[in-house]
């Protein structure tokens, strides 16, 4: 039961990301990689983290040690990032596909990028990605709607609603 709710949250994940990159589509590149008051300074360096994000902690639950996070120098145009971001959704789908109930419930245990050494159970790293994507699509959402081009709703419910029923 867990696995199939991880499976919907990352349907939904995927829902959420095609919509909000349909919007960041429709700018223009300086627009794109433009700085603004927020934490990661612009639309460009947003997404390029939280791609960059998802592919780490696959990785580490594939029993890899990425070393670093790749960064927005590693991802530098919206096509770099779109291309990353389909591969991830097709091996987070593949990765939550393969799962038995037993691994869910498990640990890995890696070294985080600072060296240090780490110990978390899967079903907590799989929420934990899925609740950073949202963190950084919400940070996204009003600096598009202030330049006009804004996002259809994107709460898991309304994905729920319109989307997957189930």
């Amino acid at each position: 039961m867990l696995i199939k709710q991880y499976q919907k949250l990352w349907r939904y994940n995927n829902w959420a990301w095609s919509h909000l990159l349909e919007s960041v589509q429709k700018l223009p590149d300086e627009e794109f990689k433009k700085e603004h008051p927020f934490f990661w300074k612009s639309i460009h360096t947003t997404l390029a983290h939280t791609v960059a994000a998802e592919k780490l902690w696959l990785e580490r639950l594939k029993g890899n040690n990425p070393d670093r996070l790749l960064d927005a120098k590693n991802l530098p145009t919206l096509n770099s990032i779109l291309e990353l971001r389909h591969q991830m959704q097709e091996q987070w789908m593949a990765y939550l596909n393969s799962l038995s109930s037993e691994r869910v419930n498990g640990q890995i245990s890696y070294r985080s990028t600072e060296g240090i050494m780490q110990h978390n159970k899967v079903a907590d790293i799989i929420q934990h990605v899925a609740n950073h994507s949202t963190e950084h699509r919400s940070q996204l959402t009003p600096i598009l709607f202030q330049l006009n081009v804004p996002t259809d709703p994107l709460d898991f419910i309304f994905y729920c609603l319109l989307v997957e029923s189930d």
